[in-house]
C-alpha cells in the first residue's frame, strides 16, 4: 500500500513538472501585451481563426519584433500560428531558426482555407507551410528533423516526395505506414516506401493499397505503373468492375479513370488484356448516362493503342480503325478550327529572391514530372 501511494505521489509530481515547464514555455496572456495590442489579440483570439483579417493586419503593423517573439509563446495556440506567419514574413527575424525552433508545437488550430473553408492543423504544420528556404539544403535540414524527430506530423509526410530514397529514412518510412492518418499522408509514404525497390515491401504495398481501394487514386494508379509487379494486377481485378464504373457514374472522375486506364494497360499481358477486352465490349459501353462518355471511351482506346504488345493483338484491331477516326477528325479540326486566342501574359509578382524555396507544390504532378524525367 506504502509502494502505491509513494508510485502515485511521484506520478503527481512528475506530471506537476510537466505541466509547469509547459506553461513556462506559452507563458504570455493578452493581458501581458500593451493595451493598444489587447482589443485585437482579443478579437483573433475570439475569432479562433488563423488568416488575415483587419485585426491580424493590425497586429503585423503595430506589434514590434520582441512582442511577436512574445506571441509566439502565447497561451492561446491561435496567437501562436498568427505570429508565426507575421515573423516568416519579416526579414527581420531568422526564418530558419523560427522554422527549425517549433516543430514541437502540436496544438490544433482553425486555418482559413480559402474556398475550401476551414481547415485543421498542428501549429507546427502550419509553420511550414507558410515556410520559405534560402536553400534546397536548408529545406531539407527541415524535412530531416521532420522525419526524424516529429514524423506525427502531416508536413513529415509531405516531405517524404522531397528527399532521396535513402535508407536512413527506409524503416521511419514503415514505421509511419504503421499509423491511422488520412489516406493523402498514407500515399505520401507508399511512394516513398515505393521508390526503394524492395520485393519485400511489394506485399505491404498492396496490402495498404487494396486496404483503402474506396479512397484509391489516380496517384495510386501511377505508383504501380511506375514499380510494376504481377502481384499488383490483383488491385485492378478488384477495382474492376464496380469501383471503375461507380468513379465514373457517381463522381465523373475523367482524370481517375485515365489513370487507371493508362496503369493496367501497361502491364501487357494476358490478365490486363482481359479486363481492358471486358470494359471495350461492354454493352452499353457506360451503364449509365454521361454527357461526355465518348471521352471515356477515347481514354480506353488510347490506353490499348499506345501500349500495343503481342497480348493486345486482338485488341487492337477492334481499336485500330476508330484511332484512325479520332486522328482524321483531330486533322480536321485543326486545319477548320477557330482561330486560337492570343495568350494573354499576366506578370506576377516575382518570388522572393533571398529565401526562393517554397514548401508547397502540386504532388500528382510532382510525380508525373518525376517519372517522365527518370
Amino acid at each position: 500500500m506504502k509502494v502505491i501511494k509513494l508510485t502515485y505521489l511521484s506520478l503527481l509530481i512528475m506530471l506537476s513538472f510537466l505541466s509547469c515547464k509547459n506553461d513556462a514555455k506559452y507563458s504570455y496572456a493578452i493581458k501581458d501585451f500593451d493595451k493598444t495590442l489587447q482589443p485585437y489579440l482579443t478579437q483573433i483570439v475570439s475569432k479562433g481563426i488563423v488568416g488575415y483579417d483587419t485585426a491580424i493586419s493590425y497586429v503585423e503593423t503595430h506589434a514590434s519584433d520582441k512582442e511577436l517573439t512574445e506571441l509566439g509563446n502565447s497561451e492561446h495556440p491561435v496567437l501562436r500560428a498568427v505570429a508565426f506567419r507575421i515573423m516568416l514574413r519579416k526579414p527581420s527575424f531568422n526564418h530558419f531558426d523560427i522554422l527549425m525552433g517549433h516543430l514541437d508545437d502540436t496544438a490544433v488550430v482553425a486555418t482559413d482555407y480559402g474556398e475550401f473553408g476551414i481547415r485543421y492543423c498542428k501549429v507546427s504544420d502550419d509553420i511550414i507551410e507558410n515556410g520559405r528556404w534560402k536553400t534546397i539544403a536548408d529545406k531539407n535540414r527541415t524535412i530531416d528533423a521532420l522525419i526524424t524527430k516529429h514524423n506525427y506530423l502531416s508536413t513529415a509526410y509531405e516531405g517524404l516526395l522531397d528527399v532521396e530514397s535513402n535508407e536512413k529514412y527506409y524503416f521511419l518510412i514503415k514505421e509511419m505506414l504503421q499509423k491511422e492518418r488520412p489516406f493523402r499522408e498514407i500515399d505520401d509514404a507508399l511512394w516513398a516506401l515505393a521508390a526503394f525497390k524492395k520485393k519485400e515491401d511489394i506485399q505491404l504495398i498492396k496490402d495498404i493499397i487494396s486496404l483503402h481501394s474506396h479512397e484509391i487514386d489516380g496517384s495510386m494508379f501511377k505508383l504501380i505503373e511506375k514499380f510494376p509487379n504481377e502481384t499488383y494486377l490483383e488491385i485492378f481485378e478488384q477495382y474492376y468492375p464496380r469501383r471503375f464504373y461507380r468513379s465514373i457514374c457517381l463522381h465523373d472522375d475523367n482524370e481517375l479513370n485515365e489513370c487507371f486506364l493508362n496503369s493496367l494497360a501497361s502491364y501487357k499481358n494476358e490478365r490486363s488484356a482481359k479486363i481492358l477486352g471486358m470494359i471495350l465490349n461492354q454493352k452499353p459501353f457506360l451503364p449509365c448516362i454521361k454527357s461526355h462518355s465518348d471521352l471515356y471511351k477515347k481514354n480506353l482506346i488510347y490506353a490499348i493503342w499506345n501500349h500495343q504488345c503481342p497480348a493486345y493483338a486482338k485488341l487492337k484491331l477492334q481499336v485500330e480503325p476508330i484511332v484512325k477516326k479520332y486522328e482524321k477528325d483531330e486533322m480536321n479540326e485543326k486545319k477548320y478550327g477557330d482561330i486560337i486566342p492570343e495568350t494573354v501574359i499576366i506578370n506576377e509578382k516575382p518570388d522572393d529572391l533571398t529565401e526562393p524555396i517554397r514548401w508547397k507544390f502540386n504532388k500528382l504532378h510532382w510525380r508525373y514530372d518525376k517519372q517522365a524525367s527518370e
